[in-house]
């Protein structure tokens, strides 16, 4: 295992090989690609945390690979307002959830001076979301059958009201594809040992939200993380 673990190292000229840890402060929102007229939808930027272990491999000069596990608690709230006849309603909803993340991404070398060096990140995410919480409340119109003073059916629109308190929420969708991109500053303070600050965002591409009626609805988030990285073998 040793041997074989040697092989690994060396096995490229020059490679560079590191293991990390990194978290900080995360902040996320809901949003929609597209508007429309009857959809009034209303998002508010809200906190939450974020930590990684990762491991870095060096490519060429100026590209590197990190391969990412990332847990990130999350909050986000959304107001929606959709009136166009019998299928009006309203949504005002509270989440928080837990994502675990997979993120494959390419480091590119912009700058590289003795005291610091700064890259772009950029790669696919894979998320599973492993719980949600929802609270809120809202309404829908609805239609009932009534009966006359002289006994014919008829068809009524009314107000449905409806509150949520959920603990296993499923308005979200378990599994997500998203980009993440962002800077990645390093201060070398050894021969083998970096800290690093790194200013990320990440959006979804595939539809986080599963309430019925609702617009595709995408997870767009930021995060600032203070990591240390080690660099085990050359």
């Amino acid at each position: 295992m040793i041997l074989s673990f040697h092989i690994f190292c060396f096995s490229v000229s020059n490679a560079q090989h590191y293991v990390g840890i990194s978290g900080g402060y995360s902040f996320g929102t809901f949003t929609n690609f597209v508007k429309e007229e009857h959809y009034n939808a209303k998002y508010h930027f809200k906190s939450g945390v974020a930590f990684s272990f990762f491991y870095e491999a060096k490519l060429d000069t100026i590209c590197n690979l990190i391969i990412e596990t990332q847990y990130k608690w999350q909050n986000a709230d959304m107001k929606i307002d959709y009136n166009i006849w019998h299928a009006s309603f309203h949504r005002d909803m509270k989440y928080s959830f837990h994502l675990l993340n997979f993120n494959l991404i390419y480091s590119f070398r912009l700058v590289e001076k003795k005291a610091f060096k700064l890259y772009f990140l950029l790669g696919p995410t894979f998320t599973y979301n492993v719980n949600t919480s929802a609270k809120g409340n809202g309404w829908d119109f609805v239609s009932q059958t009534s009966i006359d003073s002289i006994g014919n059916p008829i068809q009524i629109l009314t107000t449905r009201h409806w509150v949520k308190n959920e603990n296993n929420s499923k308005d979200l969708s378990k599994f997500n594809v998203g980009v993440d991109l962002g800077l990645n500053f390093i201060i070398p303070i050894s021969n083998k040992a970096d800290l690093f600050i790194q200013n990320r965002y990440n959006i979804f591409l595939t539809n986080f939200s599963k309430q019925n009626n609702l617009r595709y609805t995408s997870l767009f988030s930021g995060y600032v993380n203070v990591g240390f990285r080690y660099k085990f073998c050359k």
